[in-house]
């Protein structure tokens, strides 16, 4: 314990150093829960409970989530559980691994324009408005995706 509050101080003169304007270091549990649905996909939560203050919950895998700051214990429970039982049904779905497919395409392109913004050169702004109309296009083919769900299962034409 002492050395992790050594670090902590050590850290916090750092960034204090490169211009943090507050840094708040409260006691919290750290707490990582997984659920294995098979050999190859798991359900990852972090969840940080501060005594007295926030709870803060986020998905890590299959993909990085903010998931909220649930009110209570209770509530935490509860958001788990409603995430947890969209993947218990999004994994029976033949759908899945083409969601899985596309949420990996989609990490793949925040990294890549993570990398654009925080980079040492700066984007072309052509460049720029191309991703802008083409994340327009993506968004409205998501709506209209969501549009047209259904109740009955999909067949999967191979």
């Amino acid at each position: 314990m002492i050395s992790n509050q050594i670090t902590d101080s050590i850290v916090n003169t750092v960034l204090r150093q490169m211009g943090a304007t507050k840094i708040k270091t409260l006691p919290a549990y750290i707490n990582i829960v997984t659920f294995k649905f098979s050999e190859d996909f798991k359900v990852q939560y972090v969840y940080e409970m501060k005594e007295n203050d926030n709870i803060y919950l986020q998905r890590v895998a299959p993909y990085p989530y903010f998931l909220g700051e649930p009110d209570n214990s209770d509530a935490l429970i509860e958001m788990i559980k409603k995430d947890l039982d969209g993947y218990v049904n999004a994994h029976e779905s033949d759908n899945f691994p083409l969601y899985m497919d596309i949420e990996r395409k989609a990490e793949i392109a925040r990294n890549k324009l993570q990398n654009l913004l925080l980079g040492d050169k700066y984007a072309n702004p052509e460049d720029l408005q191309g991703l802008s109309d083409l994340m327009s296009k993506v968004i409205e083919v998501l709506s209209d995706s969501e549009t047209n769900t259904s109740d009955e299962k999909p067949v999967v034409k191979k």
